[in-house]
């Protein structure tokens, strides 16, 4: 075992012993979570939001024929599409997880993490007020492209589309991790999360709008203050340490299943009727 190896690991020990740093992931995990809820609660409370994906087609760039030459393009250059498809998927929780990860969990660095939180949130709800307000559909809804699926997943729902929340949280990602540009890990996580407008829009999913809508709130969002940092669950302090890695625990199991779960809901539909019927 090499010595940086060696290092990592017992890094990690350290962290899973740290309860800062153990307070501050089970933040990020409940404004995960909340997300997740406010989508499946979007069914009910988001029938009065007005479809204007009309309107938007009014617009330049919106057009079918733009569309398609596009996602045939990518899907032409296989190399691109994979690309493309991995850092889409990866986009979203993939990219708050490592990022979180990097700047938490490697780095200890606590005041950022505290404001990525914040901006989270922040983006969270201002995106979530705009999808009860009016709602769009993405590209390859709307010109019913061949290999998508239209139906609502634990990952997203249709109506989320603009502003894009995968550009939001790429936007606040990269001004988060700018201070570390000069390391190999920021490096990278950048260039990752540089990646995602590409994605979004050669993909079909997402319209150039919904990119530039998602990348100026991300840019808004992380001008305004953030100094109450993690206060949102400061209950969580009162817990002993080991209660505290149990929680931790607990949460990252429930995030894997929920990911789970979004990947292949009609698993998840079989997998719950079998147990249903065995009660």
């Amino acid at each position: 075992m090499g010595q940086g190896e060696g290092d990592w690991r017992e890094q990690l020990r350290e962290r899973l012993f740290d309860q800062e740093v153990l307070v501050r992931i089970n933040a990020f995990f409940l404004t995960y979570f909340g997300w997740i809820a406010f989508g499946v609660l979007y069914g009910v409370i988001g029938r009065w939001s007005a479809n204007v994906t009309g309107d938007l087609l009014r617009l330049p760039f919106t057009s079918r024929e733009m569309v398609v030459s596009l996602v045939s393009f990518t899907r032409h250059v296989p190399p691109l599409y994979y690309l493309f498809n991995g850092v889409y998927y990866l986009g979203f929780a993939g990219s708050i997880a490592l990022v979180v990860i990097y700047v938490l969990v490697y780095m200890r660095d606590l005041e950022t993490s505290d404001r990525l939180l914040g901006m989270y949130l922040t983006g969270y709800t201002v995106a979530g007020i705009i999808y009860l307000l009016f709602h769009v559909y993405a590209p390859h809804v709307v010109y019913n492209l061949p290999g998508y699926s239209s139906e609502n997943t634990l990952f997203t729902r249709q109506e989320f589309v603009f502003p894009s929340l995968h550009n939001t949280f790429i936007t606040i990602n990269i001004i988060a991790l700018w201070k570390y540009r000069d390391r190999l890990g920021g490096k990278l996580l950048i260039l990752i999360n540089s990646l995602v407008p590409f994605a979004t829009l050669f993909l079909g999913h997402h319209w150039i709008y919904d990119i530039i809508g998602g990348i100026v709130l991300g840019t808004i969002v992380s001008r305004l203050p953030m100094k109450w940092g993690v206060g949102a669950s400061r209950s969580l302090y009162r817990m002993e340490l080991s209660s505290l890695q149990k929680v931790t625990a607990i949460n990252l199991i429930l995030v894997l299943i929920v990911l789970i779960l979004a990947a292949r809901p009609e698993r998840a539909v079989e997998l719950l009727g079998n147990l249903l019927g065995n009660t």
